[in-house]
């Protein structure tokens, strides 16, 4: 599959293969959140519809519904969202969110088809010492935290745990399969470089699975780990580097066959700290 976007928000042109992994790097404001958003509404109007102006698919390819996954906080807020959705509905009025959000709450409320706990899932329970599930009685969403007798609402737990926890709510509820196509949005942003590599080690392993997943990212770690796991397990996966232009319009460029530009645009700021530590600014 190929995304193709003209003078779309501030993106003067992007074309985004959704093949594997696709990397999409840079700065804030330079688009990135914008291919990702555009991406989940495209895959949804081509299924519902089987037309699209703006993606391209290989003859045959098997397409499901994407998940588009930001801020942890929406865990926090998951039950006011719901029930606020549900009330105003039944009362015809209007509720104006993002279709990502509330598709999100939708997922995040199915419960588990299947007991069948997966390595990825595994994996994500060693990193943060338990488990991020849906209680469909209360109907709210937990952490089970090894050696604690009681689970801890989502207030009480950190926005790394949060993050993870989206992958093992939906591993177990099947919104994440083969086929899906996972969009996240700067998952490191709330994550310690440490569980950024974890979280890049547990989204190859779920590529390589069939899981179509894009990550937008300004971090150089989550970039270079996403890069050494993808070469590692040989998985096909894209980079590409998102640049505002003099105009204020944002480029996307495929810089697959050498990463160097989005370290060198990355580490930028670090390099200007060091001058000016050293007088040199």
């Amino acid at each position: 599959m190929e995304l193709q976007l003209k003078n779309i928000g501030m993106i003067k042109e992007a074309n985004v293969k959704i093949d594997g992994l696709t990397v999409i790097a840079g700065e804030n404001d330079t688009g990135k959140s914008t291919v990702g958003k555009a991406l989940f509404d495209e895959v949804r109007e081509y299924i519902f519809t089987r037309k699209s102006k703006r993606i391209v698919l290989k003859e045959d390819e098997r397409v499901r519904f994407p998940v588009f996954i930001d801020t942890p906080n929406l865990l926090v807020i998951f039950e006011y969202i719901k029930n606020t959705a549900i009330l105003l509905q039944q009362n015809e009025l209007n509720f104006d969110l993002p279709i990502e959000t509330t598709d999100l709450i939708l997922r995040l409320s199915q419960v588990k088809k299947h007991n069948k706990i997966t390595p990825e899932f595994e994996s994500i329970k060693r990193v943060i010492q338990g488990e991020v599930y849906y209680d469909k009685y209360k109907d709210c969403i937990l952490f089970k935290k090894n050696g604690l007798d009681k689970a801890l609402d989502m207030e009480e737990t950190s926005n790394g745990i949060k993050m993870f926890g989206f992958f093992q709510i939906l591993l177990l509820n099947q919104s994440i399969q083969e086929g899906t196509i996972l969009i996240l949005d700067e998952p490191e942003v709330h994550l310690h470089p440490k569980w950024q590599l974890e979280m890049a080690k547990i989204i190859v392993e779920l590529v390589k699975n069939g899981v179509k997943i894009v990550v937008n990212s300004h971090s150089p770690y989550m970039i270079d780990a996403l890069k050494y796991y993808s070469d590692r397990e040989k998985v096909k996966s894209n980079f590409y580097l998102a640049e505002k232009n003099r105009d204020e319009t944002s480029s996307i460029s495929d810089v697959t066959m050498d990463i160097s530009p989005i370290f060198e645009k990355l580490t930028e700021p670090l390099r200007e700290l060091r001058k000016m530590k050293l007088g040199l600014k």
